[in-house]
């Protein structure tokens, strides 16, 4: 039996996994008078995988990187992923989280703004190299803004499987944010609150980890609480457990991963 879950296919009878490909999100957060806000893409209806779902930026790693976090070595493996979430970041979103090489302050709003205008973004080529670009200007990726909130794996019986690193990062100041018009056609920033009103009632399409890392988020007032839970954070890795179910698929997690649940209802 296949069956369709909110961009995810699934067949319950096959017995060899997909391996879940590498990949990174970034969840963009800014202060507001409502509270912490989420920045948030929508994906075009016409894709093949998540058409229409509201998403984080984010994509799957490099060649290269999947390389590094093949080496063993957690310090390499840990930058591949935060290189690609930055990347995919900018690429997605036209957010640079990026400083200067020699003094790591952060890079002006209008050096910002004379580089994505010389990169035409979001037509950027095929080939584009964001490290490389930032060198010509001695600026580099800044790997301290991301703090790793959680690690999410596609259930088993997924036909495509992800193995993804979910970050949070603050919204640099003196930036814009913004969908490419191809990829994503919407975007818009949104206090925790009202989203979780909206994944409460059921009007936001969603993928599985999304909403959780939404729900887990929305507990915090401010960024300053956020950022002192984050202290003695460890981030959960979860790979949800589908089952047939007579009204849809029941997504099973462990309670201990933290998100007040273990079960959750996707309807058909």
């Amino acid at each position: 039996m296949s069956t369709q879950i909110r961009g995810v296919k699934a067949d319950f009878d096959q017995t060899n996994a997909v391996d879940a490909k590498p990949s990174a999100s970034v969840i963009l957060m800014r202060d507001s008078t409502n509270g912490p806000e989420i920045f948030m893409l929508k994906r075009n209806e016409g894709l093949s995988f998540s058409p229409g779902l509201w998403v984080f930026p984010g994509g799957a790693l490099d060649p290269e990187e999947v390389a590094e976090i093949s080496s063993n070595d957690k310090e390499r493996s840990e930058n591949a992923f935060k290189l690609a979430a930055l990347r995919e970041t900018f690429e997605e979103s036209r957010v640079l989280l990026a400083n200067h090489g020699d003094t790591k302050q952060a890079i002006s709003s209008s050096s910002y703004e004379d580089f994505c205008r010389q990169q035409d973004w979001p037509k950027l080529p095929q080939q584009f190299n964001l490290i490389a670009e930032l060198a010509q200007s001695n600026w580099q990726l800044n790997l301290g803004a991301l703090t790793h909130l959680s690690t999410w794996t596609t259930p088993l019986q997924a036909k495509k499987r992800f193995l993804t690193r979910f970050y949070v990062a603050r919204m640099p100041q003196g930036q814009s944010a913004s969908c490419d018009g191809s990829e994503t056609v919407e975007a818009r920033w949104q206090s925790l609150t009202a989203l979780k009103s909206e994944i409460d009632q059921g009007d936001l399409k969603l993928m599985f980890p999304t909403e959780m890392n939404i729900s887990w988020l929305s507990q915090f007032g401010s960024l300053a609480e956020l950022d002192a839970a984050l202290i003695n954070h460890v981030a959960p890795s979860v790979m949800p457990r589908m089952e047939k179910h007579p009204e849809g698929v029941m997504l099973n997690i462990p309670i201990e991963a933290g998100y007040g649940i273990s079960q959750r209802l996707m309807r058909l």
